[in-house]
């Protein structure tokens, strides 16, 4: 029989998994951090920017994140990259359904995808 036993305190979060009373999987957090990898958000493209062939989006955080072509594109197209133009794909005001691929870190923001990856 499966279990999943979620404890908070104000500064740490476990989940454990048990399965036939064996833990399984244990996850430390600190609920201070806040971590968005992972996240799935409906974000909207505030610039493209050709030349990096890529584009900042808001997704509610404080600093916006970036998106490159080759995480819009299906994988088959990823071999046509060069020939396409971002400015093609995506306009200021659009939405897009994204998720975070890596945290924001130093001054720079947090790095998208189309392509979901939704674990286990």
């Amino acid at each position: 029989m499966l279990k999943i036993i979620v404890n908070k305190t104000e500064t740490l979060k476990n989940i454990m998994i048990l399965e036939d009373d064996k833990l399984v999987e244990k996850y430390d957090e600190d609920v201070n951090l806040n971590k968005i990898e992972g996240n799935i958000y409906i974000g909207k493209i505030e610039d493209v920017l050709p030349g990096m062939q890529a584009a900042f989006v808001d997704i509610g955080e404080k600093q916006n994140a970036l998106i490159q072509l080759k995480d819009i594109l299906q994988q088959e197209l990823n071999k046509k990259i060069n020939d396409e133009n971002i400015k093609n794909i995506l306009k200021p005001g659009m939405k897009l359904l994204v998720q975070v691929k890596k945290e924001n870190e130093n001054k720079k923001g947090a790095k998208l995808t189309t392509h979901f990856n939704l674990p286990r």
